[in-house]
């Protein structure tokens, strides 16, 4: 155990990061204004995203090998993990993607999906002339389709569970009080 304090905050494993997701997903999800919408959809995209990072992080070589094509400490890491993956992992370069714009503000590495973006919008539902729930709602548009982003980071976050139980990096959590 080092005594070399850390910069997260105490979260430590990719477990950690992963419950992260679950709660920016619930943020998400309970947010009614567009703002809380906004900024709840910018964290589950950055976390969804980097829990790419912390994975290849805990991997040891011979694992990192396999999942990336490179060892350990190697460029392209990233991209070797995201072509062999990809498949199990569907949703992660839609996260890469918005959390690289959100992060960065413009893709100035990698491959631009022109065919993807993001926004926030208000919806209003109607019975009749009479409005009956009005909602901040966040959405990811792929090929002039719109669908909610929310979709997409629980896709994700069960993605990543299955991914993380089958390469024996989930950690088992104690009960909450």
């Amino acid at each position: 155990m080092s005594n070399i304090p850390d910069k997260t905050f105490g979260l430590k494993t990719s477990t950690d990061l992963y419950l992260k997701l679950l709660y920016d997903i619930e943020r998400l999800r309970s947010a009614v204004g567009t703002k809380s919408v906004q900024y709840a959809a910018f964290d589950a995209a950055v976390t969804a995203s980097h829990i790419l990072d912390w994975i290849l992080h805990e991997l040891d070589e011979s694992a990192h090998v396999r999942l990336t094509g490179v060892g350990k400490g190697k460029k392209g890491a990233v991209g070797g993990f995201i072509d062999r993956n990809g498949g199990m992992l569907g949703g992660l370069a839609f996260c890469r993607q918005i959390a690289n714009s959100v992060k960065h503000v413009v893709i100035t590495m990698g491959p631009v999906m022109e065919n993807m973006s993001t926004g926030a919008t208000v919806k209003f539902e109607r019975d009749g002339d009479r409005f009956t729930n009005v909602y901040a709602h966040a959405y990811i548009k792929i090929d002039g389709q719109k669908y909610p982003v929310i979709e997409l980071f629980q896709s994700m976050a069960e993605q990543w569970f299955l991914f993380m139980e089958i390469e024996g990096l989930w950690v088992e959590q104690p009960p909450e009080d």
